[in-house]
């Protein structure tokens, strides 16, 4: 309901002390593309990464299942909010937002903390023998179950392995043990209640 929208953006922004104006969320879909932005960037582009290094521009991304994951370059002041469902793991969006952290900002990534918000679990997400052979020609075998009639993916696995294989520490990466489909009474999940379900926001600010 675009009214319910607008109203839980609106309350959003209300508790944060910001005008709504002043929150940017990209037209996912899936992909891998990554978008600079800061606040005279037009809204509503298409990507399922953003970085900004404005302070007071909130930036996220919406999920109900996939894998948020928020970072933070604290030297050099630079954030990032990266939308990986399992394309955009397959795809390595989060070491390409990453990659252009590094380049566009000089980050290092021993600089940068990360959070991987919460998502679908190991336990939750099954999936076609089709995708897992996806994630196994992808290096990803070990984030695969098979202790299932069906695969199940390790989306959170996944993605630390490419925050770690890009030189963020272990220690800087904190993986949020909360799973969406198991926790539908609170969260969503477009698993337990179809694509038509709510979406959560994840988001970052630099104040």
């Amino acid at each position: 309901d675009p009214r319910h929208v607008t109203f839980s953006r609106n309350l959003y922004a209300d508790c944060l002390g910001i005008s709504t104006e002043k929150m940017w969320f990209p037209r996912q879909v899936h992909g891998t593309h990554v978008i600079i932005v800061d606040s005279s960037t037009p809204k509503g582009q298409q990507a399922d990464a953003v970085i900004t290094y404005e302070r007071e521009l909130l930036i996220g991304v919406s999920t109900a299942d996939c894998v948020p994951v928020l970072l933070y370059d604290r030297c050099k002041q630079v954030i990032a909010a990266v939308h990986a469902g399992w394309r955009g793991t397959i795809g390595r969006i989060v070491e390409k937002t990453v990659e252009a952290m590094k380049s566009n900002y000089e980050c290092h990534p021993s600089d940068i903390l990360a959070v991987i918000c919460p998502s679908i679990s190991l336990e939750s997400f099954e999936v076609g023998s089709e995708v897992a052979d996806k994630f196994v020609n992808e290096g990803y075998s070990d984030c695969i179950s098979f202790d299932y009639p069906k695969p199940h993916i390790d989306l959170w696995k996944a993605n630390v392995k490419q925050l770690v294989a890009m030189g963020i520490e272990e220690q800087n990466i904190d993986c949020s043990p909360i799973c969406t489909f198991q926790n539908g009474d609170i969260l969503f999940s477009a698993r337990r209640l179809g694509i038509e379900s709510g979406r959560m926001i994840s988001a970052i600010m630099m104040v």
